[in-house]
């Protein structure tokens, strides 16, 4: 029981569900004007075996800085514009250094550890260095890879956006790849949970916990002929019936999820 907890993420969902709607309206209405595979870690890997760090993990990434960023780099800048940075720190529990703190350190002693007194004039002074050179790269590293767990998480159940965006991933390579003839483990098992064990289109039941016929098969939403990869975003668990139905060059797959009641 213990061991399954620590591998829990306990979520803050104002803040996730806020920067998933953002990277949402980027892959349907094109937001950011960012490529995909334009900002892929890996690309060749990528798309030709499923990784951990998929491309989608990679676009949020990219959409997390740059909005974490504009509070630092935005027009008519003051110091009161990272005040929201201060909020989403305090939020996530991420342990940062105040401004009087950070001159603290900056005029601490290495051998007496003693410092100065903190006045208004020294933290008017040092209020954009605080800023530009120790916060801003602190919230893009620390708060930014929580953000892109948490995002990623909400998204990736979402196959109707998995679809739009590895539309746009096929359109910008216009070229086949080749496909993944062997599936891991991890994949295999996230897959089964995000479809609950069911079919992604027609939602039957592939757990086999109560028959022998759960027979399931992984399926690319675009398919290989369509220029579809081989990156988890662009993978469903289907039954043995919608699989075998399911042509080459037609793009299949469905939001429908059971209500609780």
């Amino acid at each position: 029981m213990k061991d399954i907890l620590s591998k829990c993420h306990d979520f803050n969902f104002s803040e996730s569900y806020a920067f998933a709607d953002k990277v949402r309206k980027a892959i349907f209405e094109n937001d950011y004007f960012i490529e995909p595979v334009g900002v892929a870690s890996d690309i060749e890997n990528q798309i030709k075996k499923p990784q951990k760090q998929t491309i989608l993990h990679d676009y949020i990434g990219c959409i997390v800085e740059s909005e974490l960023t504009f509070h630092f780099r935005g027009p008519a800048w003051g110091y009161d514009c990272v005040e929201p940075i201060f909020e989403y720190l305090k939020t996530y529990k991420i342990k940062y250094l105040t401004l009087s703190e950070y001159i603290e350190e900056q005029y601490r002693d290495d051998d007496t550890g003693e410092t100065v007194l903190v006045t208004e004039d020294l933290m008017e002074k040092h209020k954009v260095e605080h800023a530009l050179d120790y916060l801003e790269e602190h919230a893009v590293t620390e708060l930014g890879k929580i953000l892109v767990k948490e995002v990623f998480t909400l998204l990736f159940s979402d196959r109707e956006a998995m679809k739009a965006f590895n539309i746009k991933i096929a359109e910008y390579l216009g070229e086949r790849t080749e496909r993944c003839r062997y599936w891991p483990k991890w994949l295999e098992r996230a897959l089964f949970c995000r479809e609950k064990g069911l079919c992604a289109i027609c939602k039957a039941d592939l757990s086999s916990m109560f028959h022998v016929h759960g027979k399931l098969a992984i399926d690319h939403i675009v398919p290989i002929a369509m220029f579809g990869v081989n990156d988890p975003t662009n993978l469903q668990i289907l039954c043995e019936e919608c699989n075998s139905r399911k042509s080459g060059n037609k793009i299949t797959t469905s939001n429908a999820i059971p209500v609780y009641w």
